[in-house]
This record gives structure tokens, sequence and C-alpha cells, in this order.
């Protein structure tokens, strides 16, 4: 029997590297208040629209952040290839569910640190942190924007990467479909992965 309408719940990696004290001049950042965040996209699986499935996903993100006194993240196009790659292999493999490492390509074997490297991110760091928090949900709105932050924010450790005041910068990603085989073929679902990071170099 298909399970049709819970997300699966998706461990969170974190990688860290040296200890020093981080400050970014931001580059761009999405709106810093949830009022800026569209409600309608907040609501909509990627199927209804991936870019503004992703943008909301961001936008939500950084309200946890503001409305917490937290600087807001600001967008890094390494962070985002990492985030997208690892969303699209999630969607066409679907390996992800319970007792299932969502963070570890069973085919690549790339891992939210090896990936964020490999797509550029903080070359020749003096020091650099990164984390990635994935989600996938499906039936009724369990695959929106806003599904998938209100879990990760009920989520400690997912919770704790996202209020991490130290991560500076993030990528972000969206995209139709369940990484869960219980959820393949549901209507309204969809995947995301959020990538963080800080470079000191």
């Amino acid at each position: 029997m298909r399970r049709a309408a819970s997300p699966t719940r998706i461990a969170l990696s974190l990688a860290t590297a040296g200890c020093l004290a981080v400050t970014l001049v931001p580059a761009t950042a999405v709106p810093a208040s949830a009022a800026y965040c569209d409600p309608a996209a907040s609501a909509r699986s990627p199927g209804d629209g991936a870019d503004a499935a992703r943008l909301a996903v961001a936008c939500l993100i950084n309200a946890e952040r503001t409305q917490r006194g937290l600087q807001p993240l600001t967008s890094n196009p390494s962070l985002t290839t990492a985030a997208q790659q690892h969303t699209a292999a999630a969607v066409q493999l679907k390996w992800w569910g319970p007792g299932k490492d969502a963070h570890t390509n069973p085919r690549t074997g790339s891992t939210p640190q090896s990936r964020i490297k490999a797509a550029g991110y903080c070359p020749h760091p003096r020091s650099w942190a990164v984390a990635e928090i994935a989600y996938t949900g499906w039936g009724g709105a369990a695959g929106s924007p806003k599904a998938a932050v209100t879990w990760w924010m009920h989520s400690p450790g997912h919770r704790r990467v996202i209020l991490d005041g130290s991560l500076r910068e993030y990528g972000s990603w969206a995209q139709a479909g369940a990484a869960d085989p219980a959820g393949a073929g549901a209507n309204g679902s969809g995947t995301y992965v959020v990538t963080f990071g800080r470079c000191q170099q």
C-alpha cells in the first residue's frame, strides 16, 4: 500500500572545518520577512512552478532567521548547484525513505561535503562549514515549501542548521516528484534540498 500523505523524515548532515569567525558581505538576499514571502507559492508544490517554490523555501527560511535577529542568508551559485544536483538525483533514484540516508547518494557515494566541494564552493579555505537539509512530501499540501520549512523547524537538528548564525550563504532547490518510492506518482509531490555554508579564504 502506498503512503499518500506523509512526508519522509530526513536526517541532516553537517560538516565543519576550522573554527575562525567569518564575516561576509551579502551580495544578494531574498526578502527577510515572512510578509514578503508569496503565500500562494509557499502553499503550492513545485509542479505548479519550481522556481517559485525554490524562492519560497529560501524566503521562509530567511524569515525564520530574521524573526530571531539573525542575518538573512545570501544566495551562492555553487551551493545552489550542489542542491540542484542532489534534488534531481533523489527524484530520479528515489532512495529516500524510513531508515535511509537521504544525504549519501547510493549510486555515486557523494555526501553533502563532497557535492558542495565538487560544485566549487570555498576553494582553498582558511575556515569553512557546510550543511544540508532535505525534505520530500506528497499528498495534499505536504509537497509545498511551507510544509518543508514547517517540518524542518519542528525537527531539532534541522532547526539548528536553519538558525545557525555562523552560516551565511545558501543554495536551495525544489523539484516536482517524490524522492521516496512510496510517493511515486502521487499528486502534489515535492522534493527540496537546501545547502548552507560559510567561507573564509
